[in-house]
């Protein structure tokens, strides 16, 4: 119940951002009195959907072996699926007013950013931040689920889409040229 619980009540918040305990239970199929013994707070279950978001991004990312060279493509296909969960972190910007889930949300993306930055002047473009190529890369997953979500891309066709998109965009090839 618990991981089914905490998929239902990501997608009721996403759904509607003030969505209630009592709607979030209403969705999940329990009672409200179940759902406030497990989250006694609004805030509580909010603080456990973005440690689950978290755990499962984090392990995701530890899951890759980031010195192959396909690690960018070995992420891409563990992280689309987690489309919900990263969308979360997104659009729950207060999560970094809990010190817990800042220092969380802060260190996670560094073997990324470290990964982009190995690449850098190979495979990818040396002139752009590797920061900024991260977050181009998490927003292509991140429009990748949304199309998944309206139904207009199948889910085994969102990492292609995504690294083809990807790398045409931030690749090394060309950087001349455009300068």
């Amino acid at each position: 119940m618990s991981v089914q619980l905490l998929d239902t009540a990501t997608s009721v918040l996403l759904k509607d951002p003030t969505a209630s305990l009592g709607d979030v239970a209403k969705a999940a199929g329990v009672g409200r009195t179940t759902l406030h013994k497990r989250f006694p707070t609004r805030a509580d279950l909010i603080h456990a959907l973005a440690t689950e978001a978290l755990d499962l991004v984090g392990e995701a990312i530890s899951s890759v072996d980031l010195d192959t060279d396909d690690a960018i493509e070995q992420l891409v296909e563990k992280l689309v699926p987690l489309g919900p969960r990263i969308e979360f972190l997104l659009r729950f910007p207060n999560l970094r007013d809990d010190e817990r889930l800042s220092v969380r949300l802060t260190t996670l993306d560094q073997p990324v950013i470290d990964l982009i930055s190995r690449l850098q002047g190979t495979r990818l473009r040396a002139d752009l931040p590797a920061w900024w190529i991260t977050q181009i890369l998490y927003a292509g997953v991140y429009s990748a689920w949304e199309g998944i979500a309206a139904g207009r891309l199948a889910p085994l066709d969102a990492p292609r889409l995504v690294l083809t998109t990807f790398y045409l965009g931030v690749s090394d090839a060309g950087a001349a040229d455009r300068s």
